[in-house]
């Protein structure tokens, strides 16, 4: 299945993040939203026959982001009874701090979380080392969700090391997050249209959950709003040096 996630048009409205998810429905080939940080993801707001998946500490009660942590069980009452009468293929998150949990740790509370939820939970691949789940110290027998943008960082842009780590990554995937950066940091700039995973997209889509994390470059009118903005300052100011 193929999905767009909030993070690639987000710092708008959930009521305009949805207008924006049918909009591009067919272009795209969408089948789910997925609900992330940077927008206010009101349930009650989001059409109950659009398919959603939730990314670590997505969900919001009344004005409040609720609390969540794989490793607090506590933590895990709220979403379960926002959840219930959903559409939810899955759960995202980010794994723990490497000093604040073991691996093992780490796998039975995944395995309890799930059971609880009663929906996949996947561990995303992270970007730092100070995570689990980073380069060299992915967490054996739990169900990824391998962002490849974050590989990208790992190898400093080299998209043939990106190419062969996630093809070893892959039979460990439930899920993937595309997006692009400069191989430094995770700025989730728009797709160009001839990077390396372009003609996978469906074929990985067929089996995983590929979440668009940012735009292809066709579709860069939708961008996110902050990075629109910073777009738009920057044209302002080279039209101002040139008019000078």
């Amino acid at each position: 299945m193929i999905g767009l996630s909030t993070t690639a048009i987000g710092m708008r409205p959930i009521e305009s993040a949805i207008e924006i998810y049918y909009q591009l429905q067919d272009p795209l080939r969408l089948e789910y939203l997925e609900l992330a940080i940077g927008t206010y993801n009101d349930l009650s707001v989001i059409p109950p026959e659009i398919p959603i998946v939730i990314h670590d500490r997505a969900l919001y009660q009344g004005n409040q982001r609720l609390p969540f942590s794989l490793m607090q069980p506590r933590s895990w009452m709220a979403y379960r009874a926002l959840i219930q009468q959903r559409l939810v293929l899955a759960l995202s998150i980010h794994p723990p701090r490497l000093q604040s949990a073991t691996p093992q740790q780490i796998q039975a509370a995944r395995s309890q979380l799930e059971a609880f939820l009663e929906i996949p939970v996947l561990l995303e691949v992270m970007p730092s080392d100070e995570y689990h789940n980073s380069k060299n110290l992915i967490v054996p027998e739990v169900p990824l969700l391998l962002d490849v943008s974050h590989v990208n960082i790992w190898h400093q842009g080299n998209a043939e090391a990106v190419k062969q780590t996630v093809e070893e990554l892959l039979p460990l995937a439930q899920g993937i997050h595309l997006s692009h950066n400069n191989g430094k940091s995770d700025s989730h700039d728009l797709i160009p249209t001839d990077i390396w995973f372009n003609p996978l997209i469906n074929e990985w889509g067929r089996s995983l959950l590929v979440t668009y994390e940012s735009l292809p470059e066709a579709h860069y009118t939708f961008e996110r709003m902050d990075k629109c903005s910073k777009k738009k300052a920057l044209l302002e100011k080279q039209r101002w040096s040139f008019a000078n």
